[in-house]
C-alpha cells in the first residue's frame, strides 16, 4: 500500500536529513522532499522547575481543599473534619490530592509522549503550568517538533493521551471510595445535621450528595459508575474528597482535551478521521458543545489561539495526507466518542 512505500521512504530520507511531504489527490500526487528541519534540543531544566512549581502549588491547593474546603468556609470545613476525621495529618491529605491530580495529568502527557516515540516523532518532555487554588495547575502539554508521517500517526498521538488519563481518572475515582469514610451510625446522624446546616448557610438544599444517575450531567458518567460499582463494596461510605476531587477535575481535563476542535487531542483524532475539512466541521461543533455546556472561557480561548495562530480552525497536517486513516482506528474512533460522553458535564464554574 501507498502509505507503507511511503513510510519506507521517509526512513530512508531521514538517514541523509531529508524529509517528503505528498500532496494532492489520488489522481495527481506530487511528493516533495526538503531538508530536514534542525531540531533545537529543549532545556530540561525548564520542564524540571515548572514540574517543582506545580507539585508545589497543586499541594497547596490540596491544603487549602482540605482546611477550608471547596465551600470556601474554614468553619464548615473544621466541623465537617471534626465529625470524619478529627485526627488527620493535613499535609498528608494535601499529598493525597496532589498524588492523585498530577497522576492523571502526568500520565496523560506521557501517553503522548509515548505515542510520540513510537512512532519517531520528536517532542518534548511535558511543560507544567502551576495555577491557583482550589486546582493548583493548569495542567500540562507537550510540544511537537516534527509532524506525524501520516493520518494513523496523528490519530495515535491524540488519542494516547485521553485515554492513558481516562484510565488513570477512573482508578484514583475508584481508590476515593476504598479507602473512604465508613461512618457508624452517630457519625452519619452528624453528617446529616451538618450538611442541613452547611447548605442552609449556602442557600443550597445540602452540601452532601449521593453520587447516583440523579445528578447527572452536573457529574460525569464515569464517576457515578465507577463510585457506584465501588460503594457495592463499602455501602454507605464517604468518599474522600481529596481524591474524589481530583478524580473530578480528571474528568473535566479528559473531556476538554477529548472535544473534537481546533488542535486539542479531539481535534487531533477528528483531523486523522474526517480530513481537513471535516475537522472544520467537528471544531465549528467541538465549539458549540463548550459554549453550550457553560465552558466559555475555555471556548473563547480557543477561538483566540485559533485568532492569532492565522491558522483558523486549520490542525496538524501530517506528511502523508493522502492514505486515509486505517480501518481499526476508525473503529477506535468509537471510543474516543465514548469519552466524551462518559466525561461530560456541565461546567461547575
Amino acid at each position: 500500500p501507498a502509505k507503507q512505500k511511503f513510510q519506507r521512504l521517509l526512513d530512508q530520507l531521514r538517514q541523509q536529513g531529508l524529509i517528503a511531504a505528498i500532496r494532492g489527490t489520488t489522481d495527481s500526487l506530487t511528493i516533495k522532499v526538503f531538508q530536514k528541519p534542525q531540531v533545537k534540543p529543549s532545556r530540561k531544566i525548564i520542564n524540571l522547575g515548572l514540574f517543582l512549581a506545580t507539585v508545589i502549588t497543586v499541594f497547596i491547593a490540596g491544603y487549602y481543599l482540605w482546611t477550608t474546603g471547596l465551600f470556601g468556609s474554614q468553619v464548615l470545613q473544621q466541623q465537617l473534619i471534626a465529625i470524619v476525621d478529627p485526627t488527620a495529618n493535613p499535609y498528608l491529605k494535601a499529598g493525597l490530592f496532589a498524588g492523585g491530580l498530577l497522576s492523571i495529568i502526568g500520565l496523560h502527557e506521557f501517553g503522548h509522549k509515548a505515542a510520540a516515540r513510537h512512532h519517531k516523532m520528536d517532542a518534548t518532555l511535558p511543560y507544567f503550568v502551576p495555577g491557583p487554588p482550589p486546582i493548583g495547575t493548569f495542567g500540562a502539554l507537550i510540544s511537537l517538533k516534527s509532524p506525524p508521517a501520516n493520518r494513523d500517526q496523528l490519530f495515535d498521538l491524540g488519542l494516547s493521551g485521553p485515554v492513558v488519563g481516562f484510565v488513570v481518572t477512573m482508578a484514583v475515582a475508584a481508590l476515593s471510595v476504598l479507602i473512604g469514610f465508613l461512618p457508624s451510625a452517630s457519625q452519619a446522624t452528624q453528617l446529616t445535621q451538618w450538611s442541613s446546616t452547611c447548605g442552609a448557610q449556602l442557600g443550597v438544599s445540602g452540601c452532601l450528595s449521593n453520587i447516583d444517575f440523579s445528578i447527572w450531567p452536573s457529574q460525569p458518567l464515569i464517576l457515578i459508575i465507577i463510585s457506584g460499582l465501588t460503594s457495592s463494596v463499602r455501602p454507605g461510605v464517604f468518599l474522600d474528597g481529596q481524591l474524589f476531587f481530583a478524580a473530578q477535575i480528571g474528568a473535566l481535563l479528559t473531556f476538554l482535551n477529548i472535544v473534537p476542535a481546533w488542535q486539542l487531542d479531539g481535534g487531533h483524532i477528528s483531523r486523522a478521521v474526517f480530513g481537513a475539512n471535516g475537522h472544520r466541521v467537528a471544531s465549528v461543533v467541538g465549539l458549540l458543545l463548550l459554549f453550550v455546556s457553560g465552558y466559555w472561557t475555555f471556548g473563547i480561548l480557543i477561538l483566540a489561539f485559533m485568532f492569532f495562530s492565522r491558522r483558523g480552525f486549520a490542525g496538524v497536517e501530517p506528511l502523508d495526507d493522502i492514505s486515509p486513516v486505517s480501518n481499526s482506528r476508525k473503529l477506535l474512533y468509537v471510543l474516543a466518542l465514548v469519552m466524551l460522553v462518559l466525561t461530560f458535564a456541565f461546567s461547575p464554574f
